[in-house]
């Protein structure tokens, strides 16, 4: 996915010897003076490029970001809380706006001064006029592309954002570990031979009176359908939305699944996390089970009712999320595998911070 093109010729100046040509994820080649130190990006808590330069910068991460929107602090507010303790540096980023919230604002991102602007591959459409000023002002903008949950996506991403930063060797390390994570779940799938379960999978940012948003083929559904489950969704929902209760009555899933993060807005909903605590998730997992016509559904009939932490998908971790969704499904085929184990070594290996709090849960019995 990527060409690195030397460009300097006899009499060149030492700068221009470094100008690079890279081949975007959107297919575009992208030609910049020289490695990137310094990056505005956008996504920051939900698929962006955030969470991969952490992996390769650690601590000195605020150093290298010049802007950004703050889906880290709204969205992932347990990770914000630990990330920002860790690195004080994160809360002088600016903010740029939000493009998928049609708040991004170009000038305050020229302003920022950075080398590069990069993108989720989702924001190309909407990014085409800033793209242009952008390329006026003399700074690039490069896509990268975990949301379509493609593993080949994801390695191509973190090379990319390698070769951007002159950071090859640290990139090849997060693409091998990550690889080999993802190798012990589909390397194993190709031998099950059962059927698959039928999956219901929800985000708990809503709490148990509403019914939230559950996924088509696209993130959480996209991730059910590829590692071993049947999403009931899939075709009843374009992207990501709301259902009605009594679509998922009828189709009575084998399993239910409802996604945790720490959204404190709304103290009813599903909280898994670095601040989160076993006795209150599994009281709030429970009252999920509580709604209208679920004490007939057979997930919940047969105790197959789990969290999974809303930040492990879209994100060079996701790995985490696809071994848990394996296990789930398959528990004796995957029974050995320990998915927040592995979580926590990736957080060892490459992040400043120690990985606490509940990222996985299986709902008891009361």
């Amino acid at each position: 996915m990527l060409v690195l093109a030397a460009c300097g010729q006899d009499g060149d100046t030492e700068e221009s010897d470094e100008e690079m040509t890279v081949t975007d994820l959107a297919g575009r080649e992208v030609t910049l003076d020289k490695p990137a130190d310094t990056a505005a990006v956008q996504s920051s808590g939900s698929g962006g490029a955030f969470m991969t330069l952490m992996a390769l910068y650690g601590k000195d991460i605020d150093e290298h970001i010049a802007g950004w929107d703050l889906g880290l602090e709204k969205n992932r507010y347990d990770m914000w809380e630990t990330f920002s303790e860790e690195i004080p540096g994160l809360e002088d980023i600016p903010d740029i706006g939000n493009m998928e919230q049609d708040t991004f604002n170009t000038e305050q991102a020229i302003a920022a001064d950075p080398d590069v602007l990069i993108l989720p591959l989702n924001d190309e459409e909407a990014a085409k006029d800033t793209i242009e000023k952008m390329d006026e002002a003399g700074i690039p903008t490069v896509f990268i592309d975990y949301h379509a949950q493609d593993p080949e996506h994801h390695e191509d991403s973190i090379e990319l954002l390698g070769e951007l930063f002159g950071e090859e060797e640290k990139a090849q390390e997060i693409t091998d570990f990550y690889d080999k994570e993802i190798e012990k779940v589909t390397s194993r799938l190709e031998e099950v031979d059962e059927e698959k379960p039928t999956v219901y999978i929800e985000s708990g940012d809503g709490g148990p009176d509403e019914y939230s948003n559950t996924y088509g083929n696209m993130m959480w559904g996209e991730l059910v359908d590829l590692y071993g489950g049947e999403n009931i969704t899939r075709d009843a929902v374009e992207n990501a939305e709301p259902i009605q209760s009594e679509f998922l009555l009828k189709e009575n899933p084998d399993i239910i699944m409802i996604t945790g993060s720490y959204w404190p807005n709304n103290p009813d909903s599903m909280r898994l996390g670095f601040l989160s605590e076993e006795d209150e998730s599994q009281e709030l997992l429970h009252n999920f089970t509580e709604r209208t016509g679920w004490d007939e559904l057979d997930a919940v009939k047969n105790d197959r009712v789990y969290s999974v932490h809303h930040a492990l998908a879209r994100e060079i971790y996701d790995f985490a999320a696809i071994q848990y969704m394996a296990k789930v499904f398959y528990p004796d085929e995957f029974e050995d595998i320990d998915p927040e184990e592995n979580l926590a070594a990736f957080y060892d290996e490459f992040y400043p911070v120690e990985l606490k709090g509940l990222w996985t849960m299986h709902l008891e019995d009361e």
